[in-house]
């Protein structure tokens, strides 16, 4: 049986989110139609120090009534190039610039949240400063990657980016 045409419908859109119910085909011919979550994508950054340590962030999440730990992060908002978004966080969240600054890989949360994650790792940091969010309580800490990994995954609620970005990164290179 043919399913009938189908056209995505808008149910929500505002304060930089939109919910759409959409469908997609199955490779056998069948429809599967849900409503997925569209955002703006974000930007996560493996920084590593001279001396081989990662920057790590400890942010107050009041949502969450605590501190997590994660690498530099956060929305492309003001851009649409995920590496000048990823130059920018991390001159807001660290107080420091990469000289390099490269794409390492991708990653989603989900099938329903239509969002990408870009992960990038920056080497040969400089201090360069730009205002945090002022909605933001952000301390900076410099950790070996074993650490980092540790107090990620410990966190009262974990930043799955993070995790991903860190245990891959480790996983690849042999720390």
């Amino acid at each position: 049986m043919v399913d009938p045409p189908f056209s995505p419908q808008e149910l929500y859109k505002g304060h930089g989110w939109k919910i759409v119910r959409e469908e997609a085909r199955l490779p056998d011919g069948r429809v599967k139609r849900k409503a997925r979550v569209h955002r703006c994508d974000s930007v996560h950054i493996l920084a590593f120090t001279e001396q081989g340590n990662v920057l790590m962030i400890r942010e107050f999440r009041p949502f969450y009534h605590d501190y997590i730990w994660m690498i530099p992060s956060g929305k492309m908002d003001k851009e649409n190039d995920p590496l000048t978004a990823a130059q920018r966080e991390l001159r807001e969240e660290t107080g420091f610039a990469a000289a390099v600054l490269e794409p390492y890989c991708t990653c989603r949360h989900s099938e329903v949240l239509e969002q990408t994650n870009h992960i990038f790792v920056a080497r040969t940091l400089r201090p360069d400063p730009l205002p945090q969010d002022e909605n933001e309580l952000i301390e900076l800490h410099e950790m070996p990657m074993p650490e980092a990994i540790d107090r990620v995954l410990h966190s009262t609620v974990v930043h799955t980016a993070s995790a991903y970005a860190l245990l891959r990164y480790a996983r690849e290179h042999g720390e």
